[in-house]
Formats: C-alpha cells, sequence, structure tokens
C-alpha cells in the first residue's frame, strides 16, 4: 500500500478553486485526502414495501368488515358472505382467495371459510406489503490507516457512493474480514441511521452447494481522494479527480450526520498547534521570508482559517510580491496522514 508521504496532493490555487464552489455550503471546517474503500458485494436478502392491488385491498376490507359484523364464535367468513358482500361470483372469488392465502395477507379458518392474518391488517392499515426478496447489494467499508498504511482498526462501513477512483491491490494484512457485513446487521437501529447503513437488509444469503457460485462475495477494491467538508449539521464527501484535480461539487458521494464525525478516518478535529505553526513556517521558507519575522507571528486556527498576525514589514513584503494570501485564494494542507486539514490563510498586522 502506498504510504501518505508517496501521494500527491492538491496546491494552493486548486483548492481555491474547489472553495469557489464549496463556499455556498458555509464549510465550518475541511480535509482532503484518500480513502481505500473495500466495496464489498454479497447477495442479501431485503424487505420490500410493495403497495396492496385495489381488488386485493377490496376483499381484504369485506373480510375484515364481515368479522367484526359477524358472531364472535365464528371462525372465519364463508364464501357464501364474501360473494353476497362483494357481488363477485364463487368461481372467480375462490380463484382470488387462493391467490391472497399464498401471500400471507388472509389464512384460511377451514376449508371454506377466512379471516384477516396480522400480516394482513398491516396491509389493509397502509395499503403497502412487505415482501422479502433476494438481490445483490454493494457495501463499502473504509480502512483506517496511519500514515504508513497501517491498520489502526478494523475497516468502517460508509455509505460511499460510487465515483471515480484507482483500484489498489489488496496486500496479505489489508484484506477484508467478509465477518464485518453481518456484524454490520446486528448493530443498534440508531447505529444504522447515524451510518446509513440499509435498514431494509434482512440477512446475508450463502446459498446452497447449488446455487452457492450465485452467492460469491465480491471485494473490489478502491483509492479515491476525497473532499470532506463539515456544512450545517452533515459530513459531506464530494469526489475529485487526480488526473486534472476536477471536483464533482454537483453531487456528494456521502452525507452523514455531524455525529458520524468521530468516527470519519481523518485527522483529529484539533491539529496541534506546533502543525500549523510548522506549516505556516514552510510557507514563509518556500517564499524566502525572514525567519525572525515569520517566528515573530502568531497564528491561530478557527476554521475554515488560518489567522495570522505578522509584524508590519512581512505585510510589507507580502503586499510587495502581490502574495494570493491578500486575495483569499492562498491556503495549506496540514498534516501528514492519508486525508489533511485545509486551511485558508488570513493574515492582519500584529496587535
Amino acid at each position: 500500500m502506498d504510504r501518505a508521504s508517496s501521494l500527491i496532493y492538491p496546491g494552493s490555487r486548486t483548492l481555491a478553486g474547489w472553495w469557489r464552489l464549496l463556499a455556498p455550503m458555509q464549510p465550518q471546517a475541511w480535509w482532503i485526502g484518500y480513502a481505500f474503500v473495500h466495496r464489498i458485494e454479497a447477495s442479501v436478502c431485503v424487505q420490500r414495501s410493495e403497495p396492496v392491488d385495489s381488488l386485493t385491498h377490496h376483499i381484504l376490507a369485506a373480510i375484515e368488515l364481515e368479522q367484526r359484523l359477524g358472531p364472535n364464535h365464528v371462525p372465519g367468513i364463508s364464501l357464501a358472505r364474501l360473494e353476497d358482500r362483494l357481488r363477485l361470483p364463487a368461481v372467480m372469488l375462490r380463484r382470488l382467495l387462493v391467490d391472497i392465502v399464498r401471500t400471507d395477507l388472509i389464512a384460511s379458518a377451514t376449508p371454506e371459510s377466512w379471516h384477516v392474518s396480522a400480516r394482513g391488517t398491516q396491509a389493509l392499515q397502509s395499503r403497502q406489503v412487505a415482501n422479502l426478496c433476494n438481490e445483490r447489494r454493494i457495501f463499502p467499508f473504509v480502512e483506517l490507516l496511519d500514515p504508513a498504511g497501517q491498520r489502526t482498526g478494523a475497516p468502517l462501513f460508509l455509505p460511499l457512493a460510487e465515483c471515480t477512483g484507482v483500484p489498489w491491490e489488496v496486500d496479505s494484512a489489508h484484506r477484508m474480514d467478509l465477518s464485518a457485513l453481518p456484524a454490520c446487521l446486528a448493530q443498534t437501529t440508531d447505529w444504522k441511521q447515524t451510518f446509513a447503513f440499509p435498514g431494509d437488509v434482512e440477512s446475508i444469503q450463502a446459498g446452497s452447494s447449488t446455487d452457492a457460485w450465485k452467492h460469491v462475495i465480491v471485494d473490489r477494491p478502491q483509492r479515491v481522494l476525497l473532499s470532506v467538508m463539515i456544512a450545517g449539521q452533515q459530513l459531506v464527501a464530494f469526489a475529485v479527480k487526480v488526473n486534472g484535480w476536477g471536483l464533482d461539487e454537483k453531487a456528494p458521494v456521502l452525507k452523514l450526520p455531524i455525529s458520524a464525525r468521530a468516527a470519519w478516518p481523518g485527522p483529529a478535529a484539533d491539529v496541534p498547534h506546533a502543525a500549523w505553526q510548522e506549516s505556516w513556517q514552510a510557507w514563509c521558507r518556500e517564499r524566502q521570508l525572514p525567519a525572525g519575522e515569520v517566528n515573530a507571528c502568531q497564528i491561530a486556527h478557527r476554521p475554515p482559517r488560518l489567522e495570522i498576525q505578522a509584524p508590519p514589514r512581512l505585510l510589507q513584503r507580502l503586499q510587495a510580491s502581490k502574495s494570493d494570501l491578500f486575495k483569499g485564494e492562498a491556503w495549506l494542507l496540514v498534516g501528514d496522514g492519508y486525508v489533511r486539514t485545509a486551511a485558508q490563510l488570513a493574515v492582519r498586522p500584529l496587535s
């Protein structure tokens, strides 16, 4: 796996261009970085709600009405009573009742009488019926890594939509433990809502010996570059094309509540002051600014800005060089991990 230091990151002017696109969302914090994603494709059993057709709903309502009007000791509603209530031919009605029994919306109390089941009562009220079916789904898991590419924890489920990226070759140290998928199914409802795990998935399908090939679990690993920000009460991510640094700001690939921030595989919420100091000094060294004047600056990180109080002489040098700093287009990426904190440089006189 590539170390974080071996990957390329966007420069200041690229970040300034992205910021102009994202500024209308009023980001409160901003990160840029790489995510190593296992896109796990598996066969699952899902619960799907479908509308109850009008005729079935009409028959259920008729049975339910007869149940309420009839004597309590009668186990079910006879064909004759339903025929009289619905004004349908007996042959046609019997055929319809057989079909509805198969859907478990009604049950046969005796060979010639029926009553609405608990499932049928729910369908009658909601006009929806829940059915179980098998389908293949993709579940993204993101690696938790230190700057050297070593795991710091088990991969985390994140509902990262399909996006631009490059394949990465998974070595033995980064193979996906497929037990993580059924473990997600066992999580609490609150966890599933926080991380947008699909609530309709009931189970993972293993398959029998004759159709096991249909249920093979496939891992499609991918490395993606993301622009991640906090906007309002959400964590929002957009995909980036490394070739050309194109940001797809119109279609976020991830939206999670702010409560998911602690689990995001990026830098800590508070970058150490020393790291900001070092990054600011490195920025100044690249522009050959005097170390004494640079060291006299006072800095404070107030996301998404790094505010700098500079001595008058340093300000004059920056103004003479027509620095992008005065245009709001000077940015830093701070950190040595795969995901780095972005900050806009803002300068004012030292008080």
